[in-house]
This record gives structure tokens, sequence and C-alpha cells, in this order.
């Protein structure tokens, strides 16, 4: 009788210790699936360095009133920007969606297409690589390549996120840098460069009152636009903050993800991220 009541009080202590192995990785998933969305929201800014040097090279011709049937820009540079800022995009965002197959319990699915192409150090428009980034970058490749080979499962997700970590953490940094930096700085150009341009049209003492105002107006809706897109990027970067500090937080907890701690920090953190991500929403 003892004896049975023993295995009986034993199979329930395994099946709450389960039980919450169980709901603690849905907090790990639900933290990471947060972040991925979170992520990909850089998809919607819907502006780039590209689209920076195409709206400069319009304006010029609109200013100087030229006509042409294809403007020819030189964005050799930005389209450089562009595909460096892609591929530690493609990286975070392929990590990320391990870490939900994985806490998951699923195999990852990753199409390493993604990842074709290496980055190196070196200086790309206005983006300039370190040797740290292009190592982290290398790190993450072969960890995502690890997940999609079933080296990594369920009872392997601490050493996921051990190993990612510090990689990880340098092309956040990095990725927020060239969004809240970079790719903004073109911004705060582009409203600089409308203000001159508009300021100079008002002081025409050619142009009639109405002309005057129909221009002030078009310079409000411009600025209107730019300012949406600079509050977008802003919410993006908090995001991305958001993201490397729960992540930190995951990672210094890594050897006790059942634990009850951790599901409220981790609760937290993906709170924050999903009031980010529609504070996004709303600016679009």
């Amino acid at each position: 009788m003892i004896a049975k009541k023993l295995k009986t009080g034993l199979v329930l202590l395994l099946f709450v210790i389960g039980l919450n192995g169980c709901v603690n990785l849905k907090s790990v998933n639900n933290y990471s699936s947060s972040s991925s969305k979170g992520i990909k929201k850089f998809e919607e800014i819907n502006y780039s360095f590209s689209r920076h040097c195409i709206d400069k090279c319009q304006f010029e011709a609109i200013r100087n009133f030229e006509i042409k049937r294809d403007i020819e820009c030189d964005c050799d540079g930005y389209k450089k920007a562009d595909r460096v800022t892609l591929l530690i995009y493609n990286s975070i965002k392929g990590y990320f969606d391990g870490l939900t197959n994985l806490s998951n319990n699923d195999l990852t699915d990753y199409n390493f297409d993604a990842l074709n192409k290496s980055l190196t150090k070196g200086d790309f428009g206005d983006i300039k690589i370190e040797k740290e980034q292009e190592e982290a970058y290398s790190k993450i490749s072969k960890i995502l390549l690890k997940a999609t080979t079933d080296v990594y499962r369920k009872k392997k997700l601490k050493i996921y996120i051990e190993e990612a970590n510090d990689p990880l953490q340098i092309l956040l940094k990095k990725f927020q840098f060239i969004t809240q930096k970079n790719l903004e700085d073109e911004l705060k150009f582009k409203k600089e460069r409308l203000y001159a341009y508009y300021k100079e049209m008002n002081l025409n003492n050619t142009l009639s009152d109405y002309e005057k105002g129909k221009a002030t107006m078009d310079y409000y809706q411009q600025l209107s636009d730019i300012n949406s897109k600079q509050k977008q990027i802003d919410a993006f970067a908090k995001s991305l903050k958001a993201i490397a500090d729960g992540h930190q937080k995951l990672y210094d907890n890594r050897n006790k993800i059942t634990a009850k701690e951790l599901k409220g920090l981790l609760t937290q953190y993906a709170s924050d991220i999903q009031d980010l991500n529609s504070e996004f929403n709303k600016l679009k």
C-alpha cells in the first residue's frame, strides 16, 4: 500500500514537473513568436536607402523642371547598404523563427537562400560593417544550419539559446543602429532639403498667394509623411531593444527555463514587444 502511494505520488510529481515545463516553454514560445512578428515589421517600413536615392533624384529633377524619359541615378552605394541590411535582417529573423519552432518542439524550416551571401567587413554606402559583425553573422548562419538538420530539439533548446546570444546581440545592436541612425538620417536630410526648397519658393514674389498657399500645403503633407516614417523607425528600433533585452534575460536564465520567475520575465518582454508592434501599426 505504501509502495503504491509512493508510486502514485511520484507519477503526480513528474506530471506536475512536466506540466510546468510545458507551461514555461510556452512563455519562451510566446516571447520568440512576438519577437519574430516585431522583427518582420521592418518589411512594413516601406523606406530604404535605394528609395531615398531615387527620391533625391526625382526631387532634383522637379526642382530644375527636368522632364526625362528615365531618371538616371547613381544609387550603387545605396543598393549595397540595402543588401547588407537585408542580410542582417534575414539572419535575425531566421534565428527567432527557429526559436519559435524549437520551443514548440517542432523542427525548424529555414530557407537558406536568404543567407546564401556572406556578410563581410567594409563600407557599404552609409553602412560600415566591422569584423565582429562579420563573425556574428557567420555564427548565426552556422547555428541555423544545425537547427535545420535536427541537431537541436526541445531538449537542446538551452544550447541553441546559449550559442546564439552573443552574436545575436551584436547583430541586433547593429540592426538598430542602421535603422535608427543611418536610415533615419536620410529622412532628416530629406526633411531639411524640403524645408529649404519650399522656403525659397515661398519667398518668390512672382507667385500668387494661392500658389504660395498650395505650396505650403504640399510642404506640410510631405513633412507629415516623413514624420510618420521617422516615428515608425523609432518604434521599430525600440522593439529591437526590447527583443535584445528579452533574449539576454533568457540567456541569463537558460539553466532554469522551466522556472516560474523566468515565465514572468518573458511574459513582460513579450507584452512590451506586442505593445510596440501595436504602436508601429497605428503609425502606418
